[in-house]
């Protein structure tokens, strides 16, 4: 594991100690996918096929559509999905594009993004499992060097209901 990839798991691991009663021992399983491991798009879009009760993102940049037709399937097989987008971002022409067809899909879509922006970027899995990381969920994300996150803790709603914290009170570490 590199120097970069041992700092943000640290980091992580600190957030996660901070965010639990002080007698509390907290531990998740962590991958960390690298831009050079390949294309981190197709991890994301392996996570959220596992989705199988409710998908919650926060997102900054959404323009990818192979992407959103994913979130489509699963809102169309009855999973609960709400999304949060960048205001500004959404009103752009590629993620206006994405923000309509969600929401054609019957998709919960909101445009947040108070005295600034959101720049969130992390996908909530069935309450159990958080990606994040630097990575857009945009076309131009493919061509960056960015990381991805992929933290499992089946207790993530424990956390979540005891440190009352819905989602959308950003940051992501209020979830933790």
């Amino acid at each position: 594991m590199g120097r970069t990839s041992c700092v943000s798991v640290f980091l992580l691991a600190s957030s996660l100690a901070l965010s639990s009663h002080a007698s509390e021992t907290v531990s998740c399983k962590v991958r960390v996918v690298f831009f050079s491991q390949g294309s981190i798009g197709e991890a994301v879009i392996q996570e959220i096929r596992k989705t199988r009760s409710k998908l919650s993102l926060a997102l900054y940049g959404f323009n990818n559509l192979v992407f959103a037709e994913e979130v489509v399937k699963l809102a169309r097989q009855g999973i609960n999905v709400r999304v949060k987008v960048d205001e500004r971002k959404s009103m752009k022409k590629r993620h206006r594009q994405v923000v309509q067809l969600l929401k054609a899909a019957g998709i919960s879509v909101q445009a947040v993004g108070h005295e600034g922006k959101n720049h969130d970027k992390f996908a909530v899995i069935d309450e159990a499992k958080v990606i994040t990381g630097s990575y857009n969920w945009t076309f131009r994300a493919e061509q960056n060097w960015e990381n991805l996150l992929v933290l499992d803790r089946p207790d993530w709603q424990k956390c979540t209901k005891r440190n009352g914290r819905p989602f959308g009170e950003t940051p992501l570490v209020l979830l933790l």
